[in-house]
């Protein structure tokens, strides 16, 4: 990742008291500091420089690259068929390609009874301060009629598609000149579980519309139940599962987008106990706040 010279000065976070610091999903405040860090951990900017990190390097964009949120569920019969589809893509490809899986819908409702054994949850989890998940907003704003399996390419349409139609809109686009650049590093430390997400953006042309930065969290290889075209499955390999957001429904405002300016965020949060560091990828993307259509995108494993 390139130094920066022209940051401003990092100022040391006040954090917010939390009720419940031992919530398995706290709501990560950003207050729009630099750095952001989960104010359950009770560690400070300071802190950071103590912590023994192993970091993954990522490659910085050179291309524009597409995101295929596909909205699916454990109980969704046909759901395997568009599974499939995104890991064609996301091999063929490779980087340009970064696909989502988000469970979400009556179809990704747990169901633990003999007849129906689908216990696992890969669903978001409603955290405090909202009445329903983030995975169901962007359900019915993406996916309004709740056909499965459906996704949306870099939210170019105004709602997910059947997934036959999914490699035409990463053509359509894959070629054009990129936008934004996005240089992403994850570093992971071990005997905390901590996990930080160190971004460098800037855009590459000149312009007055206001952008916004998402960064989510996935987890590979998840084994557990799935529907597949009528025969449930208990070991399943459940792929590019959505775990978290980390920065709000639709994520914060991007800097302005000066030529020439380079940007700098991070994120420190600790790993969920059921998730596996070796499966974990950071994703962050930028997106124009008034079409949505997600401009570039970068994905980095935790380790």
């Amino acid at each position: 990742m390139k130094k920066l010279i022209h940051i401003l000065p990092i100022i040391a976070l006040t954090f917010i008291g939390c009720d419940k610091v031992d919530d398995p999903y706290p709501v990560l405040l950003d207050d729009g500091s630099t750095i952001v860090i989960d104010p359950s951990l009770g560690i400070t900017v300071a802190d950071l420089a103590n912590i023994n990190w192993t970091t993954v390097e990522g490659t910085p964009t050179t291309k524009r690259n597409t995101v295929i949120e596909e909205f699916t569920g454990a109980r969704c019969t046909f759901c395997p068929n568009g599974s499939k589809v995104l890991v064609q893509l996301d091999t063929l490809y490779g980087e340009q390609v970064i696909p989502v899986s988000i469970h979400a819908g009556n179809f990704a409702e747990p169901q633990p009874d003999s007849t129906k054994p689908f216990f696992l949850d890969l669903r978001l989890p409603v955290e405090a301060g909202e009445s329903v998940s983030k995975g169901e907003t962007y359900l019915t704003t993406f996916n309004p009629a709740k056909a499965y399996p459906r996704g949306i390419v870099s939210r170019l349409t105004a709602e997910a598609e059947n997934q036959s139609k999914w490699r035409a809109e990463v053509d359509a686009v894959k070629d054009d000149a990129m936008k934004a650049k996005i240089d992403l590093d994850v570093m992971f430390a071990e005997s905390d579980d901590l996990i930080r997400i160190v971004i460098d953006y800037e855009f590459m042309e000149e312009s007055q519309l206001v952008h916004d930065l998402q960064v989510y969290i996935i987890e590979n290889h998840i084994i557990g139940w799935q529907l597949d075209n009528g025969t449930a499955k208990e070991f399943y390999d459940h792929k590019y599962v959505l775990r978290r957001v980390l920065n709000g429904l639709w994520g914060i405002t991007a800097e302005p987008a000066v030529l020439g300016e380079v940007y700098h965020k991070e994120y420190v949060i600790r790993k969920e106990k059921n998730w596996d560091s070796n499966n974990l990828k950071a994703i962050v993307f930028i997106a124009d706040r008034e079409t949505q259509e997600i401009i570039q995108a970068n994905q980095t494993p935790v380790r």
